[in-house]
């Protein structure tokens, strides 16, 4: 088991061989040291691996976290940014060593944002009643759009709501503020601070500043993004869009270009333009950019948003998973999360004073 960040750095290598296939930035070993790096201690890293013959086989990407409701072992940085993860497994059989090697901790086990189709997700669900009690449910989906066609045709399949109004509210913020205009870099790590430090004051001055759930009021999410994003750029992965009437800041996107897709990480936009949907005015260019770039498709992670939905997107289908191995911990645990459902599903409950 993986215990310390050092131990965890090691694996670089062995992790990106055994993720590649997976083709998903979110399972490489950059977003995994960045999560511990941000969110977790030494003392919280349960990372479980299998080897054969020396070679890694197996990873559960796993950490001990504790709340009011007892402790439990998660998936790494998946309660802190939602974002889709997974176990990495090299075969069948080897997947079957880890499920067995992690039930074996006799801790409970809480996966969330487990793809439909994952392995882990199948395996746990079989795992037999006198080991483990299990419950899996489905959760919330993502969204990405295919842009492995032709731009033009797509666009003329988009509502003629989004279409025409994305021309009136251009004319508006032009005639306005000045023309629109996007600009896309790809950053070394020698520029990341200074673009996201750009990226944080257009995301702060909105919505999400006045609620306090910006990269800037977040200290944690603000050290993963910055620890990301270097590791990113240094890979030449990291793109930055922004976008300006005039010149006015408007909106700006950090993203990863990745195993021929775009991974949209966040996307802010000025409130002083918000009237003008400067965000959606971004949306639109990247993903139009995807397409010039014959990129299988614009991934834009997170839970899908109803705004999302305009983009004539497909849906990505993800599980949460729970094993409660058959232990004096484990049924503890599912004693406590069982009570704490009932209790949120209850009518009329009160607070005794």
């Amino acid at each position: 088991m993986i215990r310390s960040i050092p131990q965890l750095e090691a694996l670089r290598d062995d992790w990106n061989a055994l993720s590649a296939p997976y083709r998903t930035p979110l399972l490489d070993h950059d977003w995994f040291l960045s999560c511990a790096e941000a969110f977790h201690r030494d003392d919280d890293l349960r990372v479980t691996t299998v080897r054969e013959a020396g070679a890694l086989t197996a990873v559960a990407p796993l950490v001990r976290e504790t709340s009011s409701a007892g402790a439990r072992v998660m998936q790494m940085g998946v309660s802190r940014l939602y974002e889709p993860s997974d176990w990495l497994c090299a075969s069948r059989a080897s997947a079957c060593a880890l499920v067995d090697r992690v039930l074996a901790h006799g801790q409970p086990l809480i996966l969330q944002r487990l793809p439909a189709a994952s392995l882990v997700v199948a395996l746990i669900g079989a795992v037999p009643r006198h080991r483990a009690v299990t419950v899996a449910r489905t959760t919330a989906p993502a969204l990405a759009v295919r842009t492995d066609g032709a731009w033009d045709a797509y666009y003329a399949g988009l509502s003629s709501q989004i279409t025409s109004n994305l021309r009136r509210l251009r004319r508006k913020a032009e005639t306005t503020f000045g023309p629109m205009t996007v600009e896309r870099l790809v950053p070394g790590p020698a520029d990341v601070d200074a673009l996201l430090e750009s990226f944080i004051a257009i995301e702060g001055s909105g919505w999400k500043g006045r609620r306090g759930s910006d990269l800037g009021a977040r200290a944690d999410l603000r050290a993963f993004f910055r620890a990301y994003c270097h590791r990113a750029a240094g890979r030449r992965r990291l793109h930055v869009a922004r976008l300006a009437f005039g010149a006015h800041p408007a909106a700006a996107e950090l993203s990863v270009e990745a195993y021929g897709r775009m991974w949209q990480l966040k996307i802010g936009y000025h409130d002083a333009v918000r009237a003008c949907y400067p965000g959606l005015h971004l949306t639109a260019s990247s993903i139009q950019w995807a397409f010039a770039q014959r990129l299988d498709a614009y991934e834009f992670l997170g839970s899908a948003a109803a705004w999302e939905e305009r983009w004539r997107p497909e849906v990505r289908e993800f599980r949460t998973v729970a094993a409660y191995p058959v232990t004096a911990s484990g049924l503890m645990g599912a004693c406590r999360d069982l009570a704490g459902a009932l209790w949120r599903h209850m009518p009329g409950q009160r607070v005794a004073s």
